[in-house]
């Protein structure tokens, strides 16, 4: 094996969907300690540690391979697969209860992907637990919480618009993982178009948890999964999200409708999106996409300058110092003053409604206006130093923004041209 050795590309290599065991066993067999080390912690980097150990546990039980260093990723493993039947055990709970109530639920994501993509409930790390109701039966699905104990950890009323928010604040219960009760895939005022009657009707029965479920059709679940990857998140989960895409399409490749798929990312609106994230997939994890959905996506295809500052965005996950939303960014662009006021007085004057969510105050508390105060002191120390740095021209900070700017343009270039 090459001196340079490059743990990422031998990563992606080894979780290639398909890759046998006896491939792998070869990959694995050719490093020496010091590029083991290098494996482990880029794969900790990426957040597919657990998933690494389930593959070379399966290694050792079929191949009976000896694996060095084990123990670096067997506690993160327990330590997932411990967490994650807690988190089952919870949406049984949580499933059966809207069951017997007569309200339909789905799961989305790491709860659905858990049991239906992964080989082991312990090979994915997962957060919270993600659970679809129709907007209708929003209001007694949060009754239905409310009596297994949940309670909203921030304010939250159906009487409010709630146009910029996809689900009700994470629910929280002691001994529980957090829990997000979502009514929609997406938030209403971006610029993306879901039509959730159509949605409910592709649904598939699922058994999750051991309770009778529901789950998306592989083609909502592939684009659902694009979109919070790609759009929602500005591509900055790593490799975790992208081998959440690769491993349904491997799976399910022969069940794919993949003109099905198509016509409904172009009825969303979400054509750029799925080209880009199926491209990743494509070149990253070598699964097979057939070449009639790209064209079909999008006809003049990817730019390779595009695509490699996406796959740079997902992969090279280097921490920086500064912090740069996309407000400081367009902050550091700006030459005139005034330009720079608007953009600081917009950024400490968010809509009530938000400030209400994120101090868990009615927005129509006498104590709103004191929050402003509350957030301005956050903004400064969060970003008072970055925005120091940049006022005196510090050339540090220049890595941070750049890869703010990338990840901006890929985000503006996804929703381009939309109405």
């Amino acid at each position: 094996m090459a001196e340079n050795f490059d743990s990422l590309t031998f990563l992606l290599q080894l979780l290639t969907p398909g890759c046998s065991a006896d491939q792998q066993s070869a990959l694995l067999a050719r490093l020496n300690p010091e590029q083991w080390d290098a494996l482990i912690v880029e794969a900790d980097r990426q957040d597919v540690a657990p998933l690494l150990y389930a593959l070379l546990a399966n290694l050792n039980t079929s191949r009976g391979f000896d694996i060095p260093q084990i123990e670096k990723l067997h506690q993160a493993y327990i330590s997932t697969a411990a967490r994650n039947m807690l988190a089952l055990h919870q949406a049984e709970i949580v499933f059966t209860a809207l069951r017997h109530a007569g309200i339909p639920s789905l799961g989305l994501k790491g709860i659905y992907l858990l049991e239906h993509a992964y080989p082991n409930i312990g090979a994915r790390s997962m957060n919270d637990i993600d659970i679809l109701v129709k907007k209708q039966d929003l209001p007694e699905s949060l009754a239905v919480m409310h009596e297994l104990g949940y309670q909203a950890t921030s304010y939250f009323s159906l009487a409010d618009e709630n146009i910029d928010t996809k689900h009700v604040p994470p629910m929280e219960k002691s001994g529980s993982p957090l829990l997000e009760l979502h009514w929609t895939l997406l938030e209403e005022h971006e610029p993306f178009t879901i039509d959730a009657e159509a949605l409910w009707e592709r649904t598939m029965p699922a058994k999750i948890a051991n309770e009778s479920a529901l789950s998306l059709c592989y083609e909502d679940l592939i684009l659902h999964l694009s979109l919070h990857l790609t759009y929602q998140h500005y591509l900055n989960l790593g490799l975790r999200g992208l081998m959440d895409i690769a491993l349904v399409i491997h799976k399910f490749r022969l069940e794919i409708d993949w003109q099905k798929l198509v016509r409904i990312a172009q009825s969303w609106g979400a054509e750029k999106v799925t080209a880009l994230t199926l491209k990743l997939v494509e070149t990253q994890l070598n699964v097979p996409i057939p070449a009639e959905a790209f064209s079909s996506l999008l006809p003049e295809g990817i730019d390779p300058s595009l695509l490699e500052n996406a796959r740079r965005q997902l992969l090279e996950r280097i921490p920086f110092n500064d912090r740069f939303t996309p407000d400081l960014v367009e902050f550091s662009s700006q030459k005139n003053l005034l330009s720079k006021v608007k953009i600081g007085l917009q950024r400490i004057f968010i809509p009530r409604l938000a400030l209400a969510r994120t101090y868990n105050v009615p927005p129509n508390s006498v104590k709103i206006l004191g929050l402003y105060w509350v957030r301005l002191k956050y903004l400064i120390r969060s970003y008072g130093k970055t925005l120091l740095r940049l006022q005196r021209g510090e050339t540090g900070t220049e890595p941070a923004r750049k890869k703010a700017q990338i990840s901006i343009s890929l985000h503006e270039w996804m929703i381009r041209d939309k109405k």
